[in-house]
């Protein structure tokens, strides 16, 4: 593998290895990332995501915020928003979901390995190298996403929006009905039974 200026970088007592891949052959990329899962004992992370937390929003890394189940960290390859483009960055930064699509990200371990050419802008999803195409959160902490773009359509980072009042209730009118639905329907086989 090539030199491409490797540097030790310990954030909060997390030794990790800083190399600048873009000039790694895609072979050489998974020799790494293969060797770094089997040397962390942390597995590569194969699935796929939709929802994504930071780790400072969530009360514990151990368990996912919208199905309760467990999480597992995994290597992954996460894409983060600079000032000039879209980065991606192999790290051992996310505590998946086994149940469900969501992830929590330790942004800071991302942060403290970002360039200083760059200004970390918030992760947006997580790129599968060519395999498959990248995902972008739906949501972040619960709220649903919308993508900042250039002129050039690179993502620059991302805002959340709340539900608007009238979806809100739209949505609560429509449980109603669904209940008054389900009672009415109980009770005419409750009148067929007597």
């Amino acid at each position: 593998m090539k030199n491409s200026g490797i540097k030790a970088v310990n954030p909060d007592g997390v030794i990790m290895a800083k190399l600048a891949m873009d000039d790694f052959s895609d072979g050489e990329r998974q020799s790494l990332w293969s060797m770094a899962s089997e040397i962390s004992n942390l597995p590569l992370y194969k699935g796929q995501v939709e929802h994504g937390y930071g780790l400072d929003f969530v009360s514990t890394s151990q368990q996912c915020p919208r199905c309760r189940a467990a999480t597992q960290q995994h290597y992954a390859n996460f894409i983060y928003a600079t000032q000039m483009a879209p980065r991606v960055m192999f790290a051992p930064a996310g505590y998946f979901c086994t149940k469900c699509p969501t992830v929590i990200i330790d942004e800071d371990m991302i942060r403290s390995a970002v360039d200083k050419r760059f200004h970390f802008q918030g992760v947006l999803g997580l790129d599968y190298d060519r395999k498959d195409k990248p995902d972008f959160f739906k949501t972040w902490n619960g709220k649903k996403t919308i993508y900042t773009l250039d002129e050039h359509q690179f993502a620059l980072g991302f805002g959340t929006i709340e539900p608007t009042h009238s979806q809100r209730s739209i949505k609560k009118e429509h449980k109603t009905r669904q209940r008054e639905h389900i009672a009415k329907h109980s009770r005419k086989q409750n009148r067929r039974k007597k």
